[in-house]
């Protein structure tokens, strides 16, 4: 078998909900290995049209949406409401969510984690991708940031094209320079204050 390597192919922004930290803004890379035998031009997959091809099922499938694992047990909805479910978090609050249904990533997993993501790209890929191609394994990481950073979400009212405009979310880097120097102190206490905030 023979193997083509692409890494950092994409920055997969998105949104998730967590069980403590309620809605989460996250920032992952894609590094992708695609397996497979070569083809009439003696490739697994043509260079020029992996990035593009990858990247539009990961764009389709979890960039700009929100995604909820659909195992977590404090998940629960009415099948007379096929569009709202509501989200237990540990210390007894609830979120209440509406929206269109492709706005929302399910994912078979009880949290939301690189691997169950993964998964979930990973069979969507192989769908849509030439016959010779016979695997695929996507990693998908945190981009190392030095110093503070936040996670966040925002709304995206003015966005073009068919993504949801409510949770869109990130995770940010922040840099703050007094007089000409770096202040390392006042970045981790922003990003503190500013940690899992939504920006309205």
């Amino acid at each position: 078998m023979n193997h083509l390597f692409v890494d950092n192919l994409t920055v997969i922004d998105f949104a998730y909900l967590d069980p403590t930290r309620g809605l989460v803004g996250e920032s992952w890379i894609a590094d992708v290995v695609l397996g497979g035998e070569l083809d009439d031009q003696g490739m697994v997959f043509d260079f020029s049209n992996v990035k593009r091809t990858i990247k539009r099922v990961i764009d389709e499938r979890v960039d700009h949406r929100l995604v909820i694992p659909r195992g977590y047990e404090g998940l629960s909805w009415d099948e007379n409401q096929p569009d709202t479910f509501q989200w237990a978090l540990t210390d007894g609050s609830e979120i209440i969510h509406r929206s269109p249904d492709e706005a929302v990533v399910w994912l078979s997993s009880e949290r939301v984690v690189p691997s169950a993501v993964a998964r979930l790209l990973e069979h969507e890929l192989l769908a849509v991708l030439p016959a010779n191609v016979t695997s695929i394994e996507i990693n998908l990481r945190e981009e190392v940031i030095e110093g503070a950073y936040y996670h966040y979400v925002h709304g995206l009212k003015k966005h073009l094209g068919n993504c949801q405009r409510i949770a869109h979310g990130h995770r940010s880097p922040i840099r703050i320079d007094r007089n000409g120097y770096r202040d390392y102190e006042l970045e981790r206490k922003w990003a503190s204050r500013w940690r899992d905030i939504y920006v309205g």
